[in-house]
């Protein structure tokens, strides 16, 4: 029991550390980002400039999409697996890791060249912008969900057309 308890209290001080790790590492990251986008400025390097704004522009489009497809398509789905212990959490990290080559996949070379101006480790902005669209997609598919039960069978969630023969 005191075993338990203590392996418990543990595990929440680890998350809470690697939670608070993770917050400055974002933190660290966008302020590199901005103070790269203020040199590029201040180099009057407007076109640079111009063609980071737009690659984030993109970037955040492209990974609310791929987010919501593999939230809608699979994640939720294994992330209720993992929650009952019916499958291992490497199973939702695969989740992540094919979001990731999914947006790499949909970038164009041009897209990576002009976050690469202004950041270092395009790898880790992003996983971050995959960690930062996330949650929002949680709670859009978890509202979509609730209205479906309220809702009952009457009205198909887009994820549902395709299982039902209802697709194209």
């Amino acid at each position: 029991m005191l075993k338990e308890v203590l392996l418990t209290m543990i595990a929440a001080v680890v998350i809470t550390l690697i939670l608070i790790a993770w917050k400055r590492a974002v933190e660290a990251l966008r302020e590199m980002m901005v103070c790269n986008r203020a040199k590029a400025q201040a180099a009057k390097n407007e076109a640079a400039v111009t063609a980071y704004d737009m690659a984030i522009a993109v970037l955040d489009s492209v990974a609310q999409v791929t987010v919501s497809r593999i939230e809608a398509t699979q994640a939720a789905t294994v992330r209720k697996a993992v929650k009952s212990g019916e499958k291992a959490f490497t199973e939702l990290t695969k989740c992540g890791e094919e979001a990731y080559q999914d947006i790499v996949a949909q970038l164009s070379p041009y897209v990576m060249a002009s976050l690469e101006t202004c950041v270092e480790d395009t790898e880790r902005l992003i996983r971050n912008k995959i960690e930062a669209v996330l949650p929002q997609v949680k709670q859009e598919y978890r509202m979509l969900e609730d209205k479906e039960m309220e809702c009952g069978e009457a009205e198909a969630l887009p994820w549902d057309i395709d299982t039902e023969g209802g697709g194209q």
